[in-house]
């Protein structure tokens, strides 16, 4: 019960803050309009790429490697050297702040919005790595609330003085950087609380060794990010802010819709990371659990944005986004790759085959560099959409093959046949009641209801009595 327990906590939080993100995004919009959008959104993809290089990577290193570790020396030994790593890591991610407020701001979003947002997130990064101590013996809750806390008091305050009239973005996001650094504080008084001392290392070879083994999630980390945000980056130079706006709405459902994936992967990361050491058979048992889940969700996502969100978006944005609900069923089949690729590259870490999840996102970033130049300006945002659909699709292909001697692909041939039954179960209900005449909502609330019920009669869901992952027991405390 403790990673159900957790992906509980973990997505009720995570969507809690992520809903007050998305308010703050809707009245961003229906007051100051596309072109305001596309510069927050331009400046919040350049800062999420320089958060990555600031604070990434050592949050999955570090959990695996603390389920892994036999002794609480040990273990105190390795939280010091990881904490010389995130420094070196912090002084690179400031210096190209600097570089990217000097040389690319101006022009597409104001330099202070760029190092406002860039700080929250850089904050964010670090938080994750300061409550390894308390993700690797599953105590999430608390680090689940204290981040809802931390960013649903900076977008209100945001909002608060949008309405107040403040229409200057850099006035209007000075809450945020303040949120990330009291984020940050209140991380490292949680890992003071679990036992990790706020003491560093000075074991070089160690230090070197954990650079080493986290550069590899870092990496995937940028490249992962790279699929969306690169395309805001290209749109913004190739289609103008008005452009990226639309876009971004859309991007803002999905990226709100495949949290829950994300956090149901983070509960689940320990058990597995534990399991695909000490037992392979239950491993491929958890796997093949955690992977339907995560269909499961993903398809639901799917349909909800081809069903919904449409009109969620002529609701939340007004008249000025109907561009937006022209790009969504592509959104929905990226919903789809997408959410297979959260649910391998987990897998890929529990079993330390990161290097083939890194390896099969440098191959997708490689074809979307390709492509974008040319597909946008032939097709605009929707040969944007359609890149990073294709290349996730390819990514998906290289992760599953790399996992071939440690999972059977019948799995996930399986799981996927598993999903298509209740995706053509709730196209046909879709199409059902539309010939009916219905009423817009009713037809969509009838079809986004029609999917999980079809989806547990596939098997997408497992019986809570013969589920492993509800009978995993906690792990000891390692602390």
């Amino acid at each position: 019960m403790m990673v159900i327990r957790n992906a509980f906590w973990l997505s009720v939080c995570r969507f809690a803050a992520d809903f007050s993100s998305l308010v703050l995004f809707t009245v961003l919009s229906r007051d100051l309009g596309p072109a305001s959008t596309g510069e927050y959104s331009y400046a919040f993809a350049l800062g999420a790429f320089i958060a990555i290089l600031a604070a990434s990577g050592l949050d999955q290193y570090g959990v695996r490697q603390y389920v892994r570790l036999g002794s609480d020396a040990d273990r105190a030994t390795c939280w010091r050297n990881m904490l010389v790593v995130q420094l070196l890591q912090l002084f690179l991610g400031l210096g190209v702040l600097g570089l990217a407020a000097a040389f690319l701001g101006g022009r597409n979003a104001d330099p202070r919005v760029i190092v406002e947002l860039t700080i929250f997130l850089v904050g964010w990064g670090l938080s994750r790595t300061f409550f390894i101590p308390a993700i690797a013996r599953q105590a999430m809750a608390t680090p689940a609330f204290t981040e809802l806390g931390c960013r649903a008091a900076a977008s209100l305050s945001a909002m608060v003085l949008l309405l107040s009239g403040v229409h200057s973005m850099p006035v209007l996001l000075l809450p945020f950087p303040i949120a990330g650094a009291l984020l940050i504080a209140l991380a490292l008084r949680n890992a003071v609380r679990n036992g990790a001392p706020l003491r560093l290392g000075t074991d070089w070879k160690e230090i070197a060794a954990i650079a080493r083994g986290t550069l590899p999630f870092t990496l995937c980390e940028a490249l992962g990010q790279f699929y969306i945000r690169a395309d805001l980056l290209v749109i913004v130079h190739l289609l103008g802010t008005a452009t990226v706006g639309w876009y971004a709405a859309d991007l803002k459902m999905v990226e709100v819709g495949v949290m829950p994936l994300i956090l149901l992967g983070t509960a689940a990361y320990p058990v597995l990371s534990r399991t695909a050491v000490q037992d392979r058979a239950g491993f491929v048992k958890l796997a093949e659990e955690y992977l339907r889940g995560v269909l499961f969700l993903s398809g639901w996502l799917a349909v909800g944005l081809y069903c919904l969100v449409p009109l969620v978006i002529d609701l939340l944005f007004g008249d000025r986004f109907d561009p937006a609900t022209r790009m969504l069923p592509l959104f929905a089949v990226l919903a789809i790759t997408k959410g297979l690729e959260i649910g391998v590259y987990r897998l890929l870490y529990a079993a330390r085959r990161q290097n083939i999840h890194l390896a099969a996102l440098a191959v997708g970033a490689t074809l979307i560099l390709l492509l974008n130049f040319w597909l946008i300006p032939a097709f605009g945002a929707d040969g944007a959409i359609a890149v990073v659909v294709i290349s996730t699709a390819l990514v998906d292909l290289i992760c599953i093959t790399g996992l071939k001697n440690e999972l059977p692909t019948s799995l996930f041939v399986l799981a996927l046949a598993r999903l298509m039954l209740p995706l053509a179960c709730a196209a046909l209900v879709f199409t059902s009641l539309r010939s009916l005449a219905l009423n817009e909502w009713i037809v969509a609330l009838g079809s986004c209801l029609a999917f999980p019920v079809l989806g547990i009669v596939s098997g997408l869901l497992p019986h809570p009595r013969r589920s492993f992952l509800l009978a995993t027991e906690r792990a000891p405390t390692p602390m």
